[in-house]
């Protein structure tokens, strides 16, 4: 039976509104638009030519989850002034939208107007990945590292897009890179933790999962992919401990009890096995790899015909994905 990792990535970074005084040599970021907007509305209306009192205004219907009025109040301050901030600021309400577009002009402009500003480029650089830009990306944020290369969240994000494209090697060099400036960044452990277990070193995956766990003991996905990785190693025991613990954190999560399920298997426990794949069919009834993987158990079993219904289900769904099935269930 196959394991299968639920993926890794993150969520996009959020933009920046005022800048911070800094008492370092760094570029002054824009800082993080969630961390320094206040969810209060201005109840007094900004003139018209106050282009940060209106900027402002939007920042306050940002921090509400209004968008729509952020970004009127944004515009409203880029036609009293145009501002690098504002026009991130609003790239950011845009994104909120799902504007993506128009989110990714606003990158643009903020970053023609203050180009040594690293948000912007890890923003766009961000958006361009989720249209399938993945060099591009990379490109935007290698120049936001070259701006502030003391920020462990920027060679984290691009060591996301490497490992999005399988350049494991250098999304491994990212996240160590993460690590080496914050030695307590839970994500960079399990993200390079991830990537090592993707170029099957299972052992060295194992290391950075259980670094992950003393920095956050309640982690669910370092929990998940460390028992994956002890699946693959073919420690069973120690796979069914660690993926039991992240069901009891996450217990409506199909792919948690699929990992256990294989987990299971490998221990040449196929009745439980089955009961695991049962779950996740339950929480997840169109989860082809689960009718596959519970179709092996049951072919383990010498259930013949309740395989053979499963591994049907399992090629409506997915056609083209024959892996785990007996040849003696395919159609000649």
């Amino acid at each position: 039976m196959r394991k299968l990792l639920t993926p890794l990535f993150l969520g996009i970074l959020i933009g920046c509104a005022e800048q911070s005084s800094r008492d370092d040599d760094r570029p002054d970021p824009l800082e993080p638009i969630l961390n320094m907007m206040s969810p209060d509305v201005p109840e007094e209306l900004p003139k018209a030519d106050d282009a940060p009192g209106l900027r402002q205004k939007g920042n306050g219907f940002f921090a509400v989850g209004d968008y729509d009025q952020a970004i009127a109040w944004y515009t409203m301050s880029l036609q009293a002034k145009e501002d690098a901030k504002t026009y991130f600021n609003r790239g950011v309400a845009y994104m909120a939208n799902d504007e993506i577009d128009k989110a990714l002009a606003d990158y643009d402009k903020a970053i023609q107007l203050e180009p040594n500003a690293p948000s912007p480029w890890i923003n766009r650089g961000l958006l361009l990945k989720s249209k399938g830009k993945t060099a591009e990306g990379i490109n935007d944020l290698t120049k936001a590292m070259a701006l502030d290369a003391k920020d462990p969240a920027i060679a984290l994000n691009r060591g996301l897009l490497y490992l999005s494209v399988d350049m494991f090697d250098r999304a491994i060099e990212d996240f160590s890179k993460a690590i080496e400036l914050d030695g307590k960044y839970v994500d960079a452990f399990i993200n390079r933790g991830f990537a090592q277990h993707r170029k099957k070193q299972y052992a060295a995956a194992v290391k950075d999962f259980d670094e992950a766990l003393k920095l956050d003991p309640e982690n669910v996905l370092a929990y998940s992919n460390r028992g994956n990785a002890y699946t693959q190693m073919g420690q069973g025991d120690k796979a069914v401990a660690d993926l039991s613990e992240a069901i009891r954190r996450e217990e409506r999560d199909p792919q948690l009890f699929n990992n256990r399920g294989t987990a299971h298997g490998v221990k040449g426990d196929h009745q439980r096995a089955l009961a695991d794949f049962t779950r996740a069919i339950e929480l997840a009834p169109d989860f082809a790899a689960a009718y596959r993987n519970r179709g092996l158990a049951q072919h383990t079993l010498k259930q013949a015909d309740r395989a053979r219904e499963d591994f049907a289900i399992a090629l409506k769904l997915e056609p083209n994905v024959t892996e785990n099935i007996p040849g003696d269930y395919l159609m000649k």
